[in-house]
């Protein structure tokens, strides 16, 4: 079960509800906090915040979240004209948060039932949290990663073609060397020497050969040096050459313009609703629904359904130019931001780019210099050694007299040869570790492939699922519901040189023929709406995410039709909570009544 504790929350001033697993239903007359409640439950598990989120002239509010394993908060505090919300809710994830907002939260605020409405395109809410997924960069990143691994398997592939030239050259090295200590010995045995003389020759010969290897050794190591001073010269130089500009407002800038944006989204999301239905009520001729209308000649008197006030027509059709006035303005200021949002982000991915190419530099300068040093000092005790043999063999030449030409050249031969095959042993050596990494690299490379395929299907997928469980609810609509329509589905629409769909139109068909959304009853666009919202949550798979479902804003929709639309909802998520009339009838599951809370309502000198 959760323990809500609430206080100053839309028409909440103050209440303690509990939710349990299933239906939960909330059922009061008007004003008495049912929205509310489903306002104070989106705000706790990470929804939107608005101005009208906190209860109109209070400076402070908070929802407290108690689940059997943790509690959640949300505060909420009015600065100026806005409100911030602080505290750590229950999806803590942005993309969780936006299929929330989108998928699970089916109130009036709910962009996908206000898209159905008003007829607008659904692509861009059903594919909206795969943007948040950064796609496009895990993308290029498995790519930078598998031109790696290939280049590592070709390697592997190269060095295991290259192992039996290889071994062919250490066996003929073999034979060589056995040849020429084959036929050393045989001089060796020849010579009619005492053994004071063999000795000092064989003395000899272990001298040259270690003086050659010193010789060698010197040799590699300067050619290493030789190479790293290149390398960090051209390091030095690019990072010389690399400026990285130093901009510490940026982040600061960039959060305050995109927050800037989103509370202008929701300022122009309000004005236009209040625009859009006092609209409909001025066009369709429903005055006399909402207010007692006084038609005189100079203009129809009535009383304002909202304030209570006496008004005229005239005087309200002058408050929508004001508000159409406002909203133009906000659209100006949401451009502009826009702009200068797209900007921003631009320059903190240069800078980001930057930052770790200059890092990446003074890794590698930092490695270069260590291994530069280290070979300096290598190659000092390379050359001390060599000088050292060179001595040695110069003093054992002084001492024997009588040097073999042939002796001579079959030790340089035999020197020479070894170390030859000592090289190639350590480079077969090489190429077999790299060899052996060739089954492991190309499971890696397909891998790394199929992620790529995979994510570059991810948006398609989503998209046909969302179609298909938009079809398969639509089916069980036409079933439970017996709507005047007997079909609708979502027809994709594709670019023909990408093959990427860029749109999904709902296409409602009746007697055959298609029809508009205009031509449906409230109830069944309601209804369409929250089809819609739920083929997102099939795709995406909401439940697994986030536990709850909420519904409210169904006054379209007749009691038997909530109830099975209730019914209908429960098995996909662990938490339905709705709002409903006590007309409704009773509910199978929880019944949450507002009689213990305070709510606005409550007070003799506040306005409904």
């Amino acid at each position: 079960m959760w323990t809500l504790e609430i206080s100053n929350i839309a028409g909440i001033r103050d209440g303690e509800p509990t939710v349990e697993p299933g239906i939960n239903a909330v059922q009061a007359s008007n004003w008495q906090g049912k929205t509310s409640l489903v306002t104070a439950l989106r705000t706790v598990l990470g929804g939107s915040v608005t101005p009208a989120t906190l209860t109109d002239g209070a400076e402070e509010g908070h929802v407290r979240l108690q689940t059997q394993e943790q509690a959640y908060e949300r505060t909420l505090r009015r600065t100026g004209e806005t409100v911030l919300a602080d505290g750590q809710p229950y999806l803590t994830d942005e993309r969780e948060q936006a299929i929330a907002e989108l998928f699970a939260f089916l109130d009036e605020r709910n962009r996908i039932r206000t898209a159905v409405r008003e007829g607008e395109d659904l692509t861009p809410y059903l594919v909206e949290p795969l943007e948040q997924e950064d796609i496009e960069n895990k993308i290029a990143q498995l790519k930078a990663e598998r031109k790696t691994v290939r280049s590592e398997l070709d390697r592997a592939q190269q060095a295991a073609e290259k192992l039996p030239a290889k071994t062919d050259v250490i066996n003929r090295l073999e034979s060589e060397l056995a040849e020429l200590e084959a036929e050393a010995d045989t001089l060796e045995g020849d010579t009619d020497e005492s053994g004071d003389q063999t000795e000092l020759r064989s003395e000899l010969t272990r001298a040259r050969r270690e003086r050659e290897q010193a010789s060698q050794r010197v040799n590699r190591l300067e050619g290493k040096i030789e190479s790293l001073e290149a390398q960090i010269s051209d390091k030095e130089s690019e990072l010389e050459e690399l400026t990285v500009s130093e901009e510490p407002d940026l982040p600061e800038t960039l959060e305050e313009k995109q927050s800037t944006l989103r509370d202008i989204d929701q300022e122009i999301e309000t004005l236009e609703a209040l625009y859009n239905a006092t609209k409909q009520v001025l066009d369709q001729g429903h005055l006399d629904i909402v207010a007692d209308v006084e038609r005189r000649i100079d203009s129809d008197y009535l009383t304002c359904w909202v304030c209570g006030t006496e008004t005229t027509r005239d005087d309200i059709e002058a408050q929508m130019d004001g508000l159409s006035e406002a909203i133009s303005d906000r659209r100006e200021q949401r451009s502009e931001l826009r702009t200068t949002v797209s900007e921003l982000q631009e320059r903190k991915r240069e800078l980001t780019q930057q930052r770790r190419r200059k890092q990446s530099l003074e890794d590698g300068l930092s490695e270069l210099r260590t291994n530069l040093a280290d070979s300096r000092e290598e190659l000092t005790q390379a050359k001390e050694e060599l000088e050292e043999r060179t001595d040695r063999v110069e003093t054992l030449e002084g001492k024997v007299q009588e040097t073999d030409t042939r002796r001579k050249s079959l030790d340089q031969e035999i020197a020479r040869t070894e170390t030859k095959l000592e090289r190639h042993r350590e480079e077969r050596a090489q190429l077999e570790s790299q060899a052996q990494h060739r089954e492991q690299l190309q499971e890696r490379l397909d891998s790394l492939s199929e992620e790529i395929k995979e994510l570059r299907s991810r948006r398609e997928r989503v998209i046909r699922t969302a179609r298909n469980a938009f079809t398969e609810a639509l089916e069980d609509v036409v079933d439970k519901f017996n709507p005047s329509f007997e079909r609708a589905r979502l027809k994709k629409h594709v670019d023909p040189d990408s093959g990427r769909t860029e749109q999904l139109e709902l296409i409602i068909a009746r007697d055959g023929r298609e029809i508009s959304v205009d031509a449906l009853s409230e109830g069944e666009v309601e209804l369409i709406g929250l089809i819609a919202a739920l083929a997102g949550h099939e795709a995406f798979e909401v439940g697994e995410q986030v536990p709850c479902i909420l519904l409210d804003d169904l006054g379209g929709l007749a009691s038997e039709h909530i109830h099975t639309l209730v019914t209908y909802l429960e098995p996909r998520t662990e938490y339905l909570v709705t709002t409903a009339y006590p007309e409704a009838g009773e509910f199978d599951g929880r019944v949450l009544s507002p009689d213990n809370w305070v709510v606005v309502s409550d007070r003799a000198d506040q306005p409904t």
